[in-house]
């Protein structure tokens, strides 16, 4: 029996996904305290692509799902066959991904999923719904209030769309195509704008009846931001938490003058005081059909070339599997 992954043998920033390679390793050995999880599904996310790009995992993959597949001494939290999620995201420090089909971890970072969760859901359990109900948490908009976000169609802005309309809280949601809004309308979203056609600042000012929004969170970033702040009240805050538009941010000063804070969010910041928090009320959520991932094609492992080529196409659909 051997543990197939994803590896990345050398790294060449003009093009970083050259350098990976499905390589053979060793199953690693239950330790005491440790469960060894046999993981069968991944989804590809933008994290990993990043990780990749910036060389920053031996093994990419920040999430998954699995089985146990053995149990080191002294084990209580899971048994042998145990359906689990591998939480590989908190010990990034060892470069060890869940691109790879078994993974040794701490008891404390295996996570028994409910029946009521499935496979597909329970792969997704950590990064999207985890920041989503983070920043939103974080933002404290009121009932009523709008929030404003960009990159709204992706699988992350869909549960923003979810999570705000069952806390009772509007949405002005940006997107690159004016094809898009009448989807999201359906999933719950307030308000879309399209920004191949309509001034984000000036629609929000429009939407809002001169209030603007009470806070935003931006997964884009660049020249986007600008228009982002103009679109928050005075004193408002903005969350900037991903870089689609690149890794420079653009605030206008007269916002800045207005008291709009902009910072970034990371959850990773927040794990070590709010890992049980998010585990207990996320899990909640997705149990109650709340938070519902978005599903999209799956690839064999070996086929992770073709995964990463279809998770960054436009209008792709769901999120992107590795299985196997």
């Amino acid at each position: 029996m051997s543990n197939t992954a994803v590896e990345q043998q050398n790294f060449d920033a003009q093009d970083p996904f050259a350098g990976l390679a499905l390589v053979t390793k060793p199953v690693p050995k239950a330790e005491p305290g440790h469960v060894v999880v046999r993981i069968t599904l991944r989804p590809v996310h933008p994290y990993d692509l990043l990780s990749i790009s910036s060389n920053r995992l031996r093994i990419p993959g920040s999430e998954g799902f699995g089985i146990v597949h053995e149990v080191g001494e002294g084990v209580t939290r899971v048994a042998k066959g145990q359906r689990v999620v591998p939480f590989v995201f908190l010990e990034r420090q060892k470069r060890q991904g869940s691109w790879q089909q078994y993974v040794s971890l701490k008891q404390e970072l295996v996570w028994p999923v409910p029946d009521s969760i499935s496979d597909q859901a329970a792969a997704q359990f950590l990064i999207n719904p985890w920041t989503v109900y983070g920043i939103l948490t974080d933002l404290k908009v009121p009932k009523g209030e709008y929030v404003l976000q960009t990159a709204a169609g992706s699988v992350l802005g869909r549960q923003v769309i979810q999570l705000a309309k069952h806390w009772g809280i509007k949405t002005i949601n940006v997107v690159r195509r004016a094809e898009q809004k009448e989807e999201l309308k359906a999933l719950g979203a307030d308000e879309v704008i399209s920004t191949d056609n309509e001034d984000v600042a000036a629609r929000v000012k429009e939407i809002t009846g001169g209030k603007l929004a009470y806070a935003a969170l931006d997964a884009v970033a660049g020249t986007l931001t600008k228009q982002v702040t103009a679109s928050v009240r005075d004193g408002g805050q903005v969350f900037v938490y991903g870089e689609l538009g690149g890794w420079d941010a653009t605030v206008g000063v007269g916002d800045l003058f207005r008291g709009v804070h902009v910072a970034a969010w990371v959850l990773s910041n927040s794990l070590a005081e709010r890992s049980e928090e998010y585990i207990d009320k996320v899990s909640k959520l997705i149990e109650a059909k709340i938070i519902v991932p978005l599903e999209g094609e799956t690839y064999d492992l070996a086929d992770f070339q073709l995964a990463i080529k279809k998770s960054t196409e436009v209008a792709r659909g769901g999120k992107v599997f590795l299985s196997g």
